[in-house]
This record gives structure tokens, C-alpha cells and sequence, in this order.
């Protein structure tokens, strides 16, 4: 089973026009004017080594931008965002990615005004929220942020390809791209929004809607649902040392979960009851059937287990059997699971309800932890809050 809730990870490039993919991380060009040094780095490298820089070469710092600056700068890009022009420039299937050439185009907005790219973009990630007379900036700002994710969504979207891909393997990038795209996706208010109402009208939390929504950003992308998923569930395997990956992975994952967690509170908040959360693995009527005979003993081994117990059987090799039966097709796992021995049978089973056990865990205490921080939030304070520190643990089960 691919477990796969979505996130939010450090995609806060497209957001707040701060080029922190690596594809952004190039050295800084020199001339005789601070002015002219353009290329393109994150944030990060100008906090910790650009400024001194400056000054070690006895430049002059760059001016910072003022407020009228900053606003002048946030509306032009929102302005820019919403044309036909960017949106055909987006299109463009020559480029890699759409949303390194979004960070382009917005960071070209500075120059027109006078200001160094990296000085205004660490400006706007350093505005005072609690500075009353900021509220128009931070209003702005958070506009521009929402228009950057739409914009850059819809990209995705016009370069959807006509035959999609279902035999060669994701390249890296795109996996990577995979997990942008979906953590995007799933901050926007509207995403939000279609959670409540899956919630009111399903009366159950939101774990297939999310799943949908993975699936459909995999075809985005050019892949096949099933195949898509089939190779999402190899990546352990095929990146067992990739810190990347599997960082992003997890920021991935945590997203989904918080997510889907905060959609619940704020449906229970507004008086609606709770929502049915699983009690049982879901199993077609006819694995159902097969396992019919076992079901007993499992349960009963089940409630026997001490939580130690129960943890050091949800370890790597289970969790493995779990993942390869959720890359298979509906009649390929009526098929493993019937050649599996009544005792595999009775641990395959227990694996499912152990899996569900800790889903509604950690739905219980992530409901705690949203009540102390409020709830949802759709306008972070600043770029560090939209994207967040994350844990990984499991959520949905991406099929």
C-alpha cells in the first residue's frame, strides 16, 4: 500500500517569487553595479552569504523596498499572473518545468522598479504581521501568493499531454514536480472548501477525495493513474539514500493528513457531526469472501497485542506486503491474496486493521493539535508559515 496524504512542501519559490528550487541556486554574476547582479538564488543563500558579499567587495547594499514598492511590485505580478501571455508562456512544452519559469517571470518584476530581486523578495518574506499598518501589504501578499498557486496549477493543466504515459518510469523530476503539485494543490482555500463539503455530504472524512485529487495531478503530469501509482510505491526502493526525495515524500504526506484533519475540525466547529472514520479494512465482496474464514482470529490476535506489540509488527516487511497489494488491480488481489497461506492470510489482515488503528489515532490527536492552533488558516503570516514545518506520518492510501 502507497501511503499518501499530500503536503505542502518548500514550494514557497512560486509562491512569494523566492527561487529556491536548485534549479535556481546559480552563482551570482558581478559587474560594476549591485544593480545588475540578476541571477537567480533563494532566500536562504541570501540570508547567509549574499549581504556579506556586497560588502566584502565593497559594494554598496542594495536599497530595500519600500511599502509603496512592495505593493506596486505584488499587484503588478498578480496583474501579470492572470494574462493570456503568461499563461501561453507557461504552456510552452519546451520548458522542464512551468513553475521555474513563473519564479522567472515574477522576479523580473523588481527590476522595473529599481530593486535587486533577491532585496525585495527577502523583504516581502519579512513583513511585520504584527505591524497594524502592514495589513494592506500582507492582504497583497497573500493575493499574490493564491494567484501564483492558480497560476501555476493551471500550467500544469494546459500541458497535460494527449496520450499518457504508462509503461516508461517518472523521472526523478517529475516525482519530485508529483509532490509540488499536489502540496499546491491542497493549500488553496477552494481545496478546503471541497473537503467541507465532501465531509457534509459523504459524512465520512475525506481520504478518497484527496486520493482523487492525487491521481488526477498524476495525469497532469503525463502518467497513467495506475502506472503512476505503481511507481510511487517503488520509491523506497529505487531511492533508498535520496534525502530529497524522501524529504519531500514526508512533507508530502504530513500535508495531506493535515489537511484532511483540519477540514474535519472546521466541519465540527460549525456544528456538523463527526464524520465516520473506518473501523474496517475496505476489501471488495470478493477478497472479503476469501478472507471470511480468517477475519475471527485476526481480531482476536489483534486485541491480545500490547501497543509495543502492535508497533513492532506494523515494521518495514508489513508494511511492504500492504503496499504491494494496493499496487495491484482489483483481480490481481483477489488472486495474491488467495495464494497466500492461512497464517499470511491472518497477518495480512491484522496488518490492515493495525494500519486503520493508528490512522484514527493520529486522526484524534492531530484534532487536538488543530484545536490549540485554531484551526484553518487560509492567509500565513509569512512565507515560513505557508510552508511549514512537517512530520510524515501515514494518512491515505494512494491505490
Amino acid at each position: 500500500m502507497l501511503q499518501t496524504p499530500l503536503v505542502y512542501s518548500r514550494f514557497s519559490s512560486i509562491l512569494s517569487c523566492l527561487g529556491s528550487d536548485k534549479h535556481f541556486e546559480k552563482q551570482r554574476t558581478h559587474s560594476d553595479t549591485p544593480e545588475q547582479h540578476t541571477a537567480l538564488v533563494d532566500s536562504a543563500s541570501f540570508r547567509c552569504g549574499s549581504c556579506t558579499r556586497y560588502k566584502r567587495e565593497n559594494h554598496t547594499m542594495p536599497k530595500a523596498p519600500t511599502k509603496q514598492a512592495m505593493l506596486d511590485f505584488l499587484r503588478a505580478g498578480i496583474k501579470m499572473m492572470k494574462t493570456e501571455d503568461t499563461r501561453a508562456a507557461l504552456k510552452d512544452g519546451a520548458l522542464p518545468h512551468a513553475g521555474h519559469k513563473l519564479i522567472d517571470l515574477q522576479r523580473a518584476g523588481w527590476a522595473p522598479l529599481g530593486y535587486d530581486a533577491d532585496v525585495g523578495c527577502k523583504a516581502l518574506d519579512q513583513i511585520d504581521c504584527a505591524d497594524a499598518g502592514n495589513k494592506e501589504l500582507i492582504q497583497v501578499r497573500q493575493e499574490f501568493m493564491l494567484t501564483a498557486m492558480r497560476t501555476y496549477l493551471q500550467a500544469v493543466r494546459d500541458r497535460r499531454p494527449a496520450v499518457l504515459e504508462n509503461k516508461e518510469p517518472m523521472p526523478r523530476a517529475k516525482i519530485l514536480e508529483f509532490f509540488d503539485v499536489c502540496n499546491t494543490r491542497m493549500d488553496l482555500p477552494e481545496t478546503h472548501k471541497e473537503l467541507l463539503t465532501y465531509i457534509a455530504e459523504q459524512k465520512k472524512i475525506p481520504n478518497e477525495l484527496i486520493i482523487s485529487i492525487q491521481r488526477e495531478l498524476l495525469e497532469d503530469l503525463g502518467f497513467e493513474q495506475e502506472h503512476g501509482c505503481a511507481v510511487l510505491s517503488r520509491i523506497g526502493q529505487d531511492y533508498p539514500n535520496d534525502v530529497e526525495v524522501t524529504q519531500k515524500m514526508k512533507i508530502w504526506k504530513s500535508k495531506a493528513e493535515q489537511s484532511c484533519l483540519r477540514a474535519v475540525k472546521a466541519h465540527q466547529d460549525a456544528g456538523g457531526e463527526a464524520p465516520e472514520m473506518p473501523t474496517t479494512p475496505v476489501v471488495d465482496k470478493d477478497l472479503a469472501l476469501a478472507m471470511e474464514k480468517v477475519i475471527p482470529k485476526a481480531k482476536e490476535e489483534v486485541s491480545k497485542m500490547s501497543e509495543d506489540e502492535k508497533q513492532a509488527f506494523l515494521g518495514e516487511k508489513a508494511m511492504k506486503k500492504l503496499e504491494v497489494f494496493q499496487g495491484l488491480p482489483p483481480d490481481g488481489r483477489l488472486a495474491w491474496v488467495k495464494r497466500l497461506s492461512d497464517e499470511d492470510k491472518v497477518d495480512f489482515l491484522k496488518t490492515q486493521m493495525l494500519f486503520v488503528e493508528n490512522l484514527k489515532k493520529q486522526m484524534q490527536a492531530g484534532q487536538q493539535v488543530l484545536k490549540m492552533k485554531g484551526g484553518y488558516n487560509p492567509a500565513p503570516c509569512t512565507m515560513e508559515d505557508a510552508q511549514g514545518p512537517s512530520r510524515a506520518p501515514a494518512q491515505e492510501q494512494m491505490m
